[in-house]
């Protein structure tokens, strides 16, 4: 539990410093440089969002001490004061102070923000909280060129910022200042974007080079498959980004002064909308960043890798399992009670034929969507009922030493993380169930209702990335996980097209929305031809 707390609170701490440094970038060199009337209210928002991501890095920083406290506990107590006079003590007690320092900055700026002296001290304060992230990085643990390390790291959590916490700043303006047209400050918010774009792919290739290697490490070791999951993310943001580039130079491009026509409104909206997206994907990168932080470097694995062949099997379908052995049969070949025994092929079987049934009314899902948007199926609309019965098997055949077995009592199973992700996915899909069917029923196509689908399949997206197993076998872990990312990729893909589309006006014309029901075949073909090692 305490990994896995861990990694969500180091990703809130990045989301919270790119936030603070985005947002002061954005205030002073975006907006403030247009010396516009209009873009008053815009620099105070943007500063109560740099001061607000600033907060949630001292918070969530706060909160690894307090974990990392209670992990190392013992007969004696809490090891407080040993911690604090460690190097990770006095580096998280530094980056507290900094992060609390811009937040009393960016409010400062707020009253007056003509203020020269205020907005260095606040720009050089988020720089320096945005450099110290490296002090928790990797590079802490190396041997050679920890300096050089330090500093590469620290130069890619500042592109970072600069890049994606702006692009949060430009969602939110867009969203919060509907009649403010964003094409003004993305004129120059993009020569920014790009140079920083440029530098976070610089330094993240030669982190990769160092921390990967070898492409036998970039397919046979957790860090290597997040490092190839990441690099898939950020081509999603370089694309949403480089749509968002053509809006703005292209169709788009107005004098600064000159009133929009009414015939451009539309494509604004479609800028609006395409930011929200750009700003979702870069929390989810930031998210995966922090879980891989957690996974040691694959450079330095150098037993229990996988080969290329083993992946390959993975892979390679086979036929759906539809049978199970029982839970008696189950719990008597395999200690249920401890999450980190030597898994057996019982366990194996139960597990895959969870996923492949799971798989078969997915995939039953997906192709029913499909067939609703062709309009020759009214139907078909009824799909969403299926997540009834699916709900049902996901809470019988999951965690199989619960209720099934007794084995581990309701709440002492909730200890276990991988347990806890489990019903927080369970949940989301019960809830999905409800609110999907009553938006396809036609009886509420307007109600907010409707964006629990997206959410939903964003939230288990984000959850498959970042899922923890507890396995004895590093290997066995690295397969299991190796199986969910692509899931997480593609519920991702599923969840933001619907979002896209039902936040386009009107939602049928829009590209996006031929892609959330392919998304979810391809989902459930996975399950069905899900394969544990």
């Amino acid at each position: 539990m305490i990994a896995f707390l861990l990694v969500w609170l180091r990703a809130a701490g990045l989301v919270g410093q790119a936030l603070a440094l985005g947002a002061v970038v954005f205030a002073l060199v975006v907006l403030r440089r247009g010396r516009e009337p209009a873009s008053a209210p815009a620099v105070a928002r943007t500063l109560v969002l740099a001061a607000a991501g600033a907060a949630l890095a001292a918070v969530s920083q706060t909160a690894v001490l307090v974990t990392m406290a209670a992990g190392l506990a013992d007969e004696a107590g809490w090891p407080i004061g040993a911690l604090l006079g460690s190097t990770v003590g006095i580096a998280a007690l530094i980056r507290v102070g900094l992060a609390c320092l811009a937040v009393v900055g960016a409010l400062a700026l707020r009253r007056a923000p003509d203020s020269g002296g205020r907005s260095v001290l606040l720009l050089v304060t988020t720089l320096l909280l945005a450099l110290t992230g490296a002090l928790a990085s990797h590079a802490t643990g190396r041997v050679d060129g920890r300096v050089w390390l330090w500093s590469l790291t620290g130069l890619h959590h500042v592109a970072a910022g600069a890049w994606l916490g702006g692009v949060m700043c430009a969602a939110v303006l867009g969203v919060c200042s509907p009649t403010h047209h964003p094409e003004r400050w993305l004129h120059r918010f993009s020569t920014l974007a790009a140079a920083a774009v440029a530098g976070l792919a610089l330094t993240g290739m030669t982190l990769a080079l160092v921390y990967v290697g070898t492409a036998e490490a970039a397919i046979g070791t957790s860090y290597g498959a997040m490092v190839l999951t990441k690099l898939v993310i950020f081509a999603a943001l370089l694309t949403m980004g480089a749509l968002n580039h053509h809006a703005v130079h292209g169709r788009l491009r107005l004098p600064p002064w000159r009133a929009q026509p009414p015939a451009s409104i539309a494509p604004a909206l479609v800028l609006r909308r395409r930011l929200e997206v750009e700003a979702g994907l870069a929390l989810v990168a930031i998210a995966l960043a922090a879980s891989l932080g957690s996974a040691p470097p694959a450079s330095d694995v150098t037993t229990d890798r996988a080969t290329p062949e083993e992946v390959r099997r993975i892979f390679t379908p086979q036929w759906p399992r539809l049978q199970t052995p029982s839970a008696a049969e189950l719990a008597a070949a395999s200690d249920l009670a401890d999450p980190k025994a030597p898994r057996q092929p019982v366990n194996t079987q139960w597990s895959e034929f969870g996923h492949h049934v799971a798989g078969v009314f997915v995939l039953a899902m997906g192709l029913l969507a499909t067939l609703e948007r062709t309009g020759r199926a009214p139907w078909a609309r009824h799909w969403p009922l299926l997540l009834i019965p699916l709900t049902g098997f996901i809470t019988w055949s999951m965690d199989p030493e619960g209720w099934q077995t007794g084995t581990v009592g309701f709440w002492e199973q909730l200890l276990d993380p991988e347990v806890l992700q489990h019903r927080l996915l369970l949940v989301v899909t019960g809830a999905f169930a409800v609110a999907e069917w009553r938006v396809r029923s036609g009886r509420h196509p307007r109600s907010p209702w409707r964006f629990v689908f997206p959410l939903a399949c964003i939230c288990g997206g984000v959850l498959l990335l970042a899922h923890v197993h507890q396995v004895n076998n590093p290997k066995t872990g690295f397969f299991m996980e190796l199986t969910h990312l692509p899931l997480g990729l593609t519920a991702l893909l599923a969840g933001w097209a619907r979002w896209l589309e039902l936040r386009l006006a009107p939602a049928h014309t829009s590209w996006s929305g031929r892609l959330w029901a392919p998304a979810l075949v391809v989902f459930g073909l996975l399950l069905v031809f899900y394969r544990e090692a």
